[in-house]
């Protein structure tokens, strides 16, 4: 954690100073890009890192009440509502979910200004850990679009 404040922008560790940054607060992706890129120059590690980072965030996130209500979902059933899950994260920014029966689901991120390749290689391992948390084995492929910097796609495939 110093590591990566000293690393960031002296605005970042004055709202840390002050409370200004919470757990559960609300941050532009720009700025949460921000923040990833501080902790990469701190730590490095790249995308992998990102991606492990998110994973473990969402696992974290998910224990409790929230584990036992995602163990007795289905994974198809949990992308149903990713655009609803997803508004609360990220504001302007939609998810949609496209069935591609039998071999998984497309799961685009769209209007996701100011998210660097990081924050996606975070989602990427938050997809992967939701779903898994529903009893799926899951396989989380991202797929780049060409020259839409603001969206990302991904691909699931799982054995529930």
């Amino acid at each position: 954690m110093e590591l990566t404040r000293a690393k960031m922008r002296e605005e970042w560790n004055q709202r840390w100073n002050f409370g200004g940054i919470s757990r559960v607060g609300y941050y532009p992706l720009a700025e949460y890009s921000d923040v990833h890129a501080a902790a990469d120059a701190a730590l490095g590690g790249g995308a992998a890192f990102a991606r492990e980072l998110g994973s473990k965030a969402t696992e974290i996130d998910t224990r409790g009440v929230l584990r036992f209500v995602l163990g007795v979902t289905s994974a198809s059933l949990l992308l149903r509502y990713a655009d609803k899950v997803w508004s609360s994260y990220a504001r302007g920014a939609t998810v949609v979910v496209e069935n591609r029966a039998p071999e998984g689901y497309d799961i685009e991120f769209q209007n996701m200004t100011g998210a660097s390749e990081l924050v996606f290689a975070e989602i990427e391992g938050s997809i992967e850990m939701l779903l898994a948390r529903t009893g799926a084995r899951v396989e989380v492929t991202r797929r780049r679009l060409g020259n839409a910097p603001a969206s990302a796609r991904y691909f699931v495939s799982w054995k529930e």
